[in-house]
């Protein structure tokens, strides 16, 4: 253990190490209004990263109206921070990002090739290593509990304030509400690298949830199945091309716009 402690203490010092997770869905508008108990309210959705190096969090929230919980999602996201990141800091040649075992979320061959591309696009080392199951707990939870204390609002605006505002010390949280119009679609195996990230082909061999890390180079994508394994190579495919995931807003059913309405008076009258 205390070695393990001492390699990670020497991974911050030497090379960005970021945790990400993702919080459970909010409803918005929050109040305590008997009225509003069995209203439909709209659903708002948060992805956060926290970098350990520098100590700063960085929150992502949109609601359902602008985008879903698919991989294509959390695949965007992640792809579109660390290049801004690596961008701003040209000398980051290497990134470490911990995450949990989530399956559509994490293990996904749309979040792989989206890791995929900004390796080759930026010419860096990037790995990805799953917490094992039992010891997810990291500080991407520390900032929820944070959040969660300071949450109230009747809009998703009101959330990002409150996410602004939530920690002082040592930084605030950086807060980016996102819109249907800011996400990109990896939709087809045709503008995908891999088809898959299974590291097995027949029954009995290990499979997605199995692996412990991937490493994203400019040749490809290597995986271990344990800690201590050396690195293996999958097979590289073809290049990316990147659409817009949505041409406009999401719908939402009459009988939540219609309970959204009705909440109008309870908040004017609060």
């Amino acid at each position: 253990m205390n070695a393990k402690r001492w390699t990670k203490s020497r991974q911050r010092k030497i090379i960005p190490l970021y945790r990400v997770g993702q919080w459970t869905f909010r409803r918005s508008p929050k109040t305590q209004a008997s009225c509003m108990f069995y209203k439909t309210k709209l659903q708002l959705h948060t992805f956060t990263l926290f970098c350990l190096d520098e100590r700063s969090g960085y929150c992502y929230l949109w609601d359902e109206s602008n985008g879903g919980l698919n991989s294509d999602i959390f695949a965007w996201i992640q792809y579109s921070h660390f290049k801004n990141i690596l961008e701003a800091k040209r000398h980051n040649k290497t990134i470490i990002v911990w995450t949990d075992g989530c399956g559509y979320q994490n293990r996904k061959v749309t979040v792989s090739n989206a890791y995929l591309h900004l390796a080759k696009e930026m010419k860096v080392t990037i790995t990805q290593k799953f917490l094992v199951h039992g010891h997810t707990q990291m500080e991407c939870d520390s900032m929820h509990s944070v959040i969660e204390r300071k949450i109230s609002g009747y809009c998703p605006r009101d959330y990002v304030v409150v996410m602004q505002s939530a920690c002082k010390c040592p930084k605030p949280y950086h807060v980016t509400q996102l819109t249907f119009a800011d996400f990109q679609e990896w939709f087809s195996d045709l503008y995908m690298y891999v088809s898959s990230i299974c590291p097995g082909k027949k029954a009995g061999d290990p499979a997605v949830h199995d692996l412990r890390a991937l490493k994203y180079t400019e040749v490809g994508i290597s995986y271990q199945l344990n800690f201590d394994d050396d690195f293996v190579k999958l097979p590289p495919r073809q290049n990316v091309t990147l659409t817009g995931m949505y041409e406009s807003r999401l719908p939402i059913k009459k009988r939540k716009y219609d309970d959204l309405q009705a909440l109008k008076y309870v908040i004017q009258c609060t």
